[in-house]
């Protein structure tokens, strides 16, 4: 499997735009890690798993993602990121753990949630001292990538802002009458576009960091006519 930056197909336009512009690549070296006959010892003492086809998922991940890094502007992270997926040896898991797991995503500053990597293929944060549960954000590590790629597409647009509070709640139910932008939405976090605006609701930190962190939501504009759009929408769920 070639890596994302050699062959980014699968990935929207924009995705691809933002991984050309903005990622680069510092070396992974697989040989670091536990080899096959590990993975596969520790995998079937796991109840019920596919030890190959979970084994498949780790190294296609390896070698797709790998050593990919960029400054990531997601409220989630907001730092230099890089992917370094390493499959759980032994040791790692807790004797309550039944699925599959994988690092994900190696920090450039100090964070209290991890990134993991589910047996299943879904991106999952966890926070020992808060959630101590895995919490599922994304479907995929490409789910992932696009919605950073929204987040850097949005800093070149217009945020758009109310003196009026407006729940989030409210604006995730008037937004559900938009164009969800399913590539980069997941499990906690969710992207609209419509009239050149978007919407974005934010649950992840709220799921992670229960009791300790609130949703948020954003809207923002890709030019006048969008601003206008945008004001338009949010002075409706203002009412």
């Amino acid at each position: 499997m070639r890596h994302i930056l050699d062959d980014p197909t699968g990935l929207s336009e924009r995705a691809q735009r933002f991984l050309a512009d903005r990622a680069d690549r510092v070396p992974f070296d697989v040989g670091e890690g536990p080899t096959d006959a590990e993975l596969r010892s520790t995998l079937g003492g796991l109840p019920g798993v596919d030890v190959e086809a979970a084994l498949a998922l780790f190294r296609q991940t390896q070698a797709r993602y790998g050593g990919l890094r960029f400054r990531s502007v997601a409220w989630s992270f907001d730092e230099v990121v890089t992917l370094g997926p390493w499959p759980w040896d032994a040791g790692d898991y807790d004797s309550d753990d039944v699925e599959p797991m994988s690092d994900l995503l190696e920090h450039s500053v100090a964070h209290p949630h991890q990134v993991w990597l589910r047996g299943n293929g879904e991106v999952s944060y966890f926070a020992h001292d808060f959630t101590a549960s895995n919490v599922p954000v994304f479907a995929s590590v490409d789910a992932l990538i696009e919605a950073e790629a929204i987040y850097q597409e949005c800093t070149a647009w217009t945020r758009v802002r109310l003196d009026e509070l407006v729940s989030v709640d409210a604006i995730e139910a008037g937004a559900a009458g938009l164009t969800l932008l399913s590539e980069g939405s997941g499990h906690t976090e969710q992207w609209w576009e419509q009239e050149g605006f978007r919407v974005h609701v934010w649950h992840t930190f709220a799921a992670v960091y229960k009791g300790a962190a609130r949703s948020r939501w954003g809207v923002w504009a890709k030019d006048r006519a969008g601003e206008q759009a945008a004001r338009t929408f949010l002075a409706t769920i203002a009412k």
